[in-house]
């Protein structure tokens, strides 16, 4: 299954105050971390803009929106219309706790229900990820079918994410349908930042991790000495 890392960044973060797109934690921008764990399971990542909002100082392949100034819907539909790929894996700029392992499961899983429901069912055409009732339609995997129906709403100003799902073949992963996932790392890897208050939660909780993995490292150095 060939598939094209899409980071939707054309948001205009006015709750946060400042790009959240460039935001760092532990030492890098968001953007950067979220394309280091796109690029682990995809062979190309590519980062949705708005109109005069670049980002090639970083180093990533950018695309403006088609239809500027109209939400996410309008990243996934500009996202997916360059991959040139037959599936997106499509996350927002703002999930901090995104790793790697969740997107390859998502992938695997995709491609699994795809094969499955192709041949019993109408072709399955987006995987949408689902935690405690909520859905969260930017870490989600789309397939290139979803065009037309993105256009359809894009132009007619239906920008609902939840109107334009209904007219699509969509499965929604929940976090028993992810093996090796932990449930915890699910949660947090749907959080995303709103402002600046979530944002000092991210960093405190990335810091915490990494001194929790110092500390296991130390403790098993420690026992193996023994």
């Amino acid at each position: 299954m060939k598939v094209t890392g899409i980071i939707v960044a054309g948001g205009r973060s006015s709750r946060m105050g400042q790009d959240k797109a460039l935001l760092e934690i532990q030492g890098a921008t968001m953007l950067e971390r979220t394309a280091a764990a796109l690029e682990q399971v995809t062979e190309r990542v590519i980062v949705v803009t708005r109109d005069g909002q670049g980002y090639g100082t970083i180093g990533l392949e950018n695309v403006p929106d088609v239809y500027p100034g109209m939400g996410p819907l309008s990243g996934i539909h500009a996202g997916l219309s360059a991959s040139g790929t037959e599936w997106g894996i499509v996350i927002a700029c703002d999930m901090p706790f995104v790793q790697p392992e969740v997107l390859h499961v998502l992938l695997a899983v995709t491609e699994k229900w795809a094969e499955l429901q192709g041949t019993t069912e109408p072709a399955l055409q987006a995987v949408i990820s689902s935690v405690d009732g909520r859905i969260h339609p930017l870490l989600a995997v789309y397939h290139q079918s979803v065009l037309p129906s993105a256009e359809e709403c894009l132009r007619s100003g239906r920008l609902r994410l939840t109107d334009w799902l209904d007219k699509l073949n969509v499965r929604y992963a929940k976090v028993e349908d992810l093996p090796g996932v932990s449930e915890d790392i699910w949660h947090k890897a749907t959080f995303n930042m709103n402002n600046p208050q979530d944002y000092q939660l991210a960093i405190e909780q990335l810091k915490h991790s990494v001194q929790q993995n110092t500390q296991n490292v130390k403790s098993l150095k420690e026992t193996q000495e023994d």
